[in-house]
């Protein structure tokens, strides 16, 4: 036995967390990419750019969250089930922590109206405009290979939370 391996019982338990420590937020966004277009929300209010997207609810899968985001602030009827970008945003002055899950939208009706929610503006951004938005988080170089990379992406497991003893 390795000495420097703990004996202890190493089931999962809550993390420990101090004062200091500052929680990290969970993000869920699509990337609905349609032809040579990808479909953005306009914050007028904040002056930049977002991909459809937001915080999942209690007991809510990362894909089911991404999905009702999508439907709630775009009308659309979505199905991400692949995974295109996983990133951070650190933020040293408010010391905000979130951690945002890109989904792909491989499947949804591209003839369909899109239809944004009150204070938002919903519209199909060429590759070529991208480069002259604020987009938050500032991902706009990555995403034209999504609309390239058809399928090959991470595949998105879901909860794989187990209780011990009932792995295969």
């Amino acid at each position: 036995m390795c000495p420097h391996w703990p004996t202890h019982d190493l089931r999962w338990r809550p993390p420990m967390t101090t004062a200091e420590e500052p929680p990290v937020e969970l993000r869920c966004a699509v990337a609905i990419v349609r032809g040579d277009a990808i479909l953005l929300l306009h914050r007028p209010g904040n002056g930049d750019w977002v991909l459809p997207g937001g915080r999942p609810r209690q007991h809510e899968s990362m894909a089911s969250c991404a999905r009702r985001e999508v439907r709630e602030e775009t009308g659309l009827d979505v199905h991400p089930n692949r995974c295109g970008l996983v990133l951070e945003v650190n933020d040293p002055v408010t010391r905000r922590r979130i951690v945002e899950l890109v989904f792909v939208a491989d499947e949804f009706d591209a003839q369909a109206r899109v239809e944004a929610e009150p204070g938002r503006h919903a519209s199909w951004v060429s590759w070529e405009q991208l480069k002259t938005l604020p987009l938050r988080p500032p991902i706009a170089g990555h995403l034209p290979e999504l609309g390239k990379r058809r399928g090959d992406y991470a595949r998105y497991l879901g909860n794989m939370w187990r209780p011990m003893g009932t792995e295969p």
